[in-house]
């Protein structure tokens, strides 16, 4: 049996930013995974599901690392832009 990655609740909180919950459900997942094996419910003639089943979470992981990036910038982005108006209400005479 190959646990069934949830791609569209995963791709939803990524859209939603809701990073931390999208790996919480990628964690579960891999969680699902690592009890498969270790239960010995690898069935080896099923290789072909299971590659696409890594794939698959490779792509959802690399979205993630996507969207958490881009979360990163747009935080730095927000700082900058605090300091420039903290700045500017300093120099203009206001509180700061």
């Amino acid at each position: 049996m190959v646990p069934q990655l949830p791609t569209a609740l995963i791709r939803d909180a990524i859209a939603q930013d809701r990073l931390d919950e999208a790996s919480e459900l990628i964690g579960e997942h891999a969680r699902q995974v690592q009890l498969a094996i270790t239960d010995g419910r690898l069935d080896a003639s099923r290789r072909e599901a299971w590659q696409e089943l890594l794939d698959q979470q490779r792509l959802l992981l690399t979205e993630l690392q996507r969207a958490r990036d881009e979360s990163s910038e747009a935080l730095k982005r927000m700082r900058g832009q605090r300091r420039g108006s903290d700045a500017y209400r300093r120099a203009a005479g206001g509180a700061g």
